[in-house]
């Protein structure tokens, strides 16, 4: 019988150089990394069989650079800093912004220059 431990991962059948066929468990792939805002998976961002083998990449693999990025997706990004620009302007109050996208719209804020 397999230990406990090792029924919950895949069964993967490896043939050895000694001619035998037997079942290596593996561990399953991480799930992909999705938007906090709206649930859609994340483009760039990669999903290793272990957190090691993204550990192993170099920072600019790991999530895109740009604001949010590895955070929001495309859209929910273009809504925010468009949010947020209206907020800086004064054409919108802070407070009438959807209470999920206020404190994205807040960083945004910060770190936009409005000539």
């Amino acid at each position: 019988m397999v230990a406990p431990y090792l029924r919950r991962l895949k069964r993967v059948r490896v043939r050895t150089p000694g001619g035998r066929t037997v079942f290596h468990f593996r561990k399953p792939k991480t799930g992909k990394h999705v938007c906090a805002i709206c649930g859609r998976p994340l483009h760039g961002v990669p999903h290793g069989r272990r957190p090691v083998e993204v550990r192993k990449l170099s920072k600019t693999e790991r999530r895109p650079e740009r604001i949010f990025g590895g955070v929001l997706c495309a859209d929910c990004e273009r809504k925010v800093i468009e949010i947020a620009f209206y907020v800086k302007i004064g054409e919108k109050d802070i407070h009438t912004v959807d209470i999920k996208l206020r404190p994205y719209v807040e960083v945004a804020l910060k770190r936009m220059v409005v000539a």
